[in-house]
């Protein structure tokens, strides 16, 4: 996991990650005051795991949530910090996360569906297909947990004696 950012005495500070990645020095170079909160941004917008609070929010909706909650008072539309969640998103994609991604995606369009479609009877109705649709959704569900295990052993960083490394922990 590159961190971007840690604690040290109680104050956040950019990692030597930021000073050595071109894409991510540049951030600190272009706007050296807002540098953490850019960095935030960027990695709530981009890290798949459980250190990430909004990785479970709806991915269109994150970037919404993340300008109020972070009180963000820059263009999240500037070119460095696009091309930065990017490649942040990019290092951490794996075919777990594109697995997790696409059956996440698939639950969700298959709530959506029973959730907005009026049944309907009779020879053309869709009564069936839909009681199909819902005693299918077990099985999907079932393997997206699985999906979901899979990814956060994956992203899962552990120290010696087998205990969890922080996000903000020296290594």
């Amino acid at each position: 996991m590159i961190k971007l950012f840690e604690l040290q005495n109680n104050v956040v500070k950019q990692t030597v990650h930021c000073y050595n990645i071109k894409w991510l020095k540049v951030i600190m170079d272009k706007w050296p005051d807002k540098a953490i909160k850019i960095y935030a941004y960027m990695f709530y917008m981009a890290v798949p795991n459980g250190e990430n609070p909004y990785f479970n929010y709806p991915p269109d909706l994150r970037e919404d949530m993340l300008i109020k909650d972070l009180e963000i008072d820059f263009n999240t539309e500037e070119d460095e910090i696009i091309e930065g969640v990017e490649k942040l998103s990019k290092l951490y994609e794996t075919p777990t996360l594109r697995a997790y991604n696409g059956v996440r995606t698939m639950i969700e369009n298959m709530a959506d569906y029973m959730e907005s479609t009026k049944i309907t009877a009779g020879r053309d109705g869709n009564i069936t297909a839909l009681i199909r649709l819902a005693k299918e959704f077990d099985s999907i569900r079932q393997s997206f947990k699985g999906v979901a295990k899979d990814l956060a052993d994956e992203q899962e960083t552990k120290v010696r004696g087998g205990q969890n490394l922080a996000y903000d922990q020296e290594t």
